[in-house]
């Protein structure tokens, strides 16, 4: 598929669902120091910062990770987070959540209205992964979007690109949740790693990569590929 080169840009997404505001390459690496202790109301990460408008029905769908601890925290508004098997309502009060190595979590709005939701995003370690995940994710949608034609007669656009995110998600550390009525717990994970691993391999066997250099900065890949 033809790619743009994105490597210059900070905010992707749709403006009517979800926008991510990435930090940019030096603040990437200037947090780069092989940890993120930050996890306090009042400290300032090196973040992405996604913005959810009020009539948006954008979530996170359940996920996790292997490699990482994330965390959140609600800027403005509120959402509906799920960590593991309990949900509630967080807002700005209840400041940084951290989201332990493998706990299976999502979040979205908690109500369709009202004000606008901004939520902070970071990793520790903070190594460039999630900013490299966002920026191969949302490349590819915009690129795919912008296609007049499908590019291979094997399979339609959109396979594709579900098959490119897939691999983009195991390279990047994060593990969707595919089938969520099995659960939260480590069976659902197993079958989720198991599956995905397959994908991916015959995802590198076609040609799919993780990353592209036309959407990743050659910085931050540098400093986020010793971390894999």
């Amino acid at each position: 598929m033809p790619r743009t080169n994105t490597t210059s840009w900070h905010t992707f997404g749709d403006p009517s669902s979800a926008t991510f505001q990435l930090p940019n390459a030096s603040e990437v690496l200037a947090s780069n120091s092989g940890s993120s202790t930050i996890n306090t109301a009042d400290s300032k990460p090196v973040a992405v910062l996604i913005r959810v408008p009020p009539s948006s029905s954008y979530r996170v769908d359940l996920h996790y990770h292997m490699k990482h601890t994330e965390y959140l925290r609600v800027v403005k508004g509120s959402a509906e987070v799920t960590l593991g098997p309990l949900t509630r309502t967080y807002t700005k009060a209840n400041g940084s959540i951290r989201i332990a190595r493998f706990v299976v979590h999502g979040w979205s709005r908690a109500t369709v209205g009202g004000e606008e939701l901004i939520v902070q995003e970071w990793t520790d370690p903070a190594d460039g992964v999630k900013e490299v995940f966002f920026r191969n994710l949302f490349s590819v949608l915009f690129d795919a979007a912008n296609m007049k034609e499908d590019f291979s007669k094997l399979l339609p656009i959109g396979w594709w690109v579900g098959w490119q995110i897939l691999v983009t998600s195991f390279g990047m550390d994060e593990f969707p949740l595919l089938f969520e009525f099995l659960g939260v717990g480590l069976i659902a994970q197993l079958v989720a790693a198991i599956l995905l691993w397959f994908v991916v391999f015959a995802g590198w066997l076609v040609g799919l990569r993780a990353r592209y250099k036309e959407y990743t900065p050659l910085e931050i890949g540098a400093a986020s590929s010793k971390e894999e």
